[in-house]
């Protein structure tokens, strides 16, 4: 996962998109093949996005490493990148505490700064903070108008996913 600072001008020529998923549609905005934001939506799928994203979306569900290139307007801030960078390397079907983020990013006290990082994290399904959970395994916190219920639901499907494919 690499992330790009973009420009501010960028916006203006990046694309949007609806994708549908097993629980809800995202709109994933992107510019040319750099994805800049994802966030859950209750718009209706228009056009057709780039092949490129359709392969990546395909992946995705299907439990695959992906390797994308993700956009932000600002830079992220060091403890941000690794938060991301620790989050990102979260299995498919698996999950780690807030704690477990805040020491593996190097700031083992820094779990209530994870939270906030993940509350804001522009690639949610990407960067997968859904597989963050509280250290006694609460699900806590999660954006968009779904919030804890799609943590919930995509946690399951991800646990399915891996029972469907040890069984073949």
């Amino acid at each position: 996962m690499e992330i790009v600072i973009m420009n501010y001008r960028d916006v203006e020529a990046a694309s949007s998109c609806v994708l549908s998923s097993p629980f809800c549609a995202f709109e994933i905005k992107f510019y040319g093949n750099i994805i800049i934001r994802v966030k859950p939506t209750n718009l209706l799928p228009p056009g057709d996005p780039p092949l490129w994203l359709r392969e990546v979306w395909k992946g995705l569900w299907n439990g695959e490493r992906l390797e994308v290139t993700l956009g932000s307007f600002k830079k992220p801030s060091v403890l941000a990148e690794k938060v991301y960078g620790v989050v990102k390397d979260i299995p498919f079907g698996k999950t780690k505490s807030y704690s477990e983020v805040a020491s593996l990013a190097g700031k083992p006290r820094a779990s209530r700064a994870v939270g906030t990082i993940l509350r804001n994290n522009p690639w949610p399904l990407f960067v997968p903070c859904h597989r963050v959970i509280g250290k006694n395994g609460k699900l806590l916190g999660y954006g968009g108008p779904q919030g804890i219920e799609l943590k919930k639901r995509l946690l399951i499907y991800e646990e399915e996913v891996l029972n469907n494919s040890s069984a073949k």
